[in-house]
């Protein structure tokens, strides 16, 4: 009787690693493809902060990466829900008087794996130290793509720009004004 309760934990201990071992993907690389050296599909990022130009310098990211299940790493134990780890990067724009050039091909091109355009962030830096923060998904990334906010910097922790509302003219702020053209 114990000869045979100890041959089906064995023959249990092996099925659970065997099912441990097909669960587990090997890990994929998520590092950003190369660079690509002459991109071509240029949009213009304009950021008007309304009156206060040289008061209120602007930064810009834009966030690259990929979404597809194939292309990530998957941990089917994370949580014992699952967690999709999708290879992502950001990258600083640099732009002069609010202009910011943006390519969606930034990254060269592959048949499979290939990284696009996931969104842009906005940053407004106020000269109390403090800053409030936009985006644009990549939806909304489109020549003709206009948003007018107001960007408040009274909290000391995280600040935000705030679509235009009636109900919101009360709220001290700068106005801004996006455009992607």
């Amino acid at each position: 009787m114990i000869w045979t309760a100890r041959r089906y934990a064995r023959a249990a201990l092996v099925m659970a690693i065997g099912l441990l071992l097909a669960g587990c993907n090997g890990r994929k690389d998520l590092s950003p493809p190369p660079v690509n050296t002459a991109p071509r599909d240029k949009l213009e990022l304009v950021v008007t902060v309304d009156g206060h130009e040289t008061d209120y310098p602007v930064t810009v990211s834009v966030q690259y990466g990929n979404l597809s299940k194939d292309c990530s790493n998957i941990d089917y134990w994370y949580g014992l829900g699952g967690y999709i780890d999708f290879p992502r990067g950001d990258v600083a724009v640099r732009g002069s008087n609010g202009l910011f050039e943006i390519y969606r091909d930034y990254y060269v091109p592959k048949e499979k794996c290939s990284w696009q355009l996931l969104g842009v962030d906005i940053t407004i830096h106020a000269p109390n130290g403090r800053h409030a923060g936009s985006g644009i998904s990549r939806r909304e990334f489109q020549s003709g793509f206009r948003w007018k906010v107001k960007c408040s910097f009274d909290r000391s922790d995280i600040n935000s720009c705030f679509p235009l509302l009636p109900s919101r003219d009360h709220i001290p702020g700068i106005y801004v004004a996006i455009e992607v053209r």
